[in-house]
């Protein structure tokens, strides 16, 4: 016989997705501009990031101050060049959640 810990039912309960590791950022060249990709798998407060740029790895500046999240990798044209690139998840708010690593603008592929 079952235990009591069994029911019949089901119950709906908001679910929040905080991945215990950073964002992932990659950057590539198209054309005269940097596009730089931003993802975090699992992370469901995401709803904007914020690229950050420079021409070296310390200190990067705001590039983009808000780029809406458009799903599981967003695409973000920043008018700075780099190569250096990082990206900031943000909450509703504004706040950031977690910063990802600085990646550098390769000939096709971001280099890490």
């Amino acid at each position: 016989m079952p235990g009591s810990n069994i029911s019949y039912r089901a119950f709906h309960d908001t679910w929040v997705g905080t991945p215990y590791y950073r964002p992932h950022a990659a950057a590539q060249r198209a054309g005269p501009h940097s596009v730089v990709y931003a993802s975090w798998n699992g992370s469901t407060r995401t709803r904007a990031w914020q690229v950050l740029a420079g021409p070296t790895p310390r200190p990067l500046s705001v590039a983009v101050g808000h780029a809406p999240r458009t799903g599981f990798e967003t695409a973000v044209t920043p008018p700075a060049t780099g190569p250096y690139f990082q990206v900031r998840a943000l909450d509703a708010a504004g706040k950031v959640l977690k910063t990802s690593k600085v990646v550098k603008l390769g000939g096709g592929a971001a280099t890490r």
